[in-house]
């Protein structure tokens, strides 16, 4: 039987079929084995989002802080919500983050403190039978 690939949802052509997943495949630039779906088609590159990221420009990669680092600086935050020079420094130091980790987790931080506060606020005036203001 002939498989026929589907026409991309983007409106796109179809690209030509590639050998099955398990030939060798000698000559094929890396780039598109990387695009190959689980059918052994090859993916238009509009419908592949890995290929639209700006050039020059890598993703960050998302720091998993341990429990450990979080209680630490859930216990600093508790103390004073902005850390800077020094003190931000010693923090990072002593938890084996950069810097600008310990900046963008209290800047994430106080974006979630003060939405829990105006959460906090308009439970206590709609507990008061009053209207919850406008944003």
């Amino acid at each position: 039987t002939s498989l026929v690939p589907p026409p991309p949802p983007c409106g796109c052509p179809p690209l030509p079929l590639l050998p099955p997943l398990g030939a060798p495949a000698c000559g094929i630039p890396p780039a598109w084995a990387a695009r190959l779906g689980a059918t052994g088609f090859l993916i238009s590159k509009c419908c592949f989002p890995l290929f639209k990221a700006k050039p020059g420009k890598a993703k960050r990669v998302r720091t998993i802080f341990s429990s450990e680092q979080l209680a630490r600086l859930e216990q600093e935050f508790a103390r004073q919500q902005y850390l800077v020079g020094q003190e931000r420094c010693l923090l990072a130091s002593s938890l084996h983050l950069t810097e600008e980790q310990v900046k963008v987790w209290f800047q994430n931080r106080r974006i979630k403190w003060r939405k829990q506060s105006l959460e906090q606020q308009q439970a206590k005036l709609a507990k008061m039978g009053l209207d919850t203001p406008q944003r």
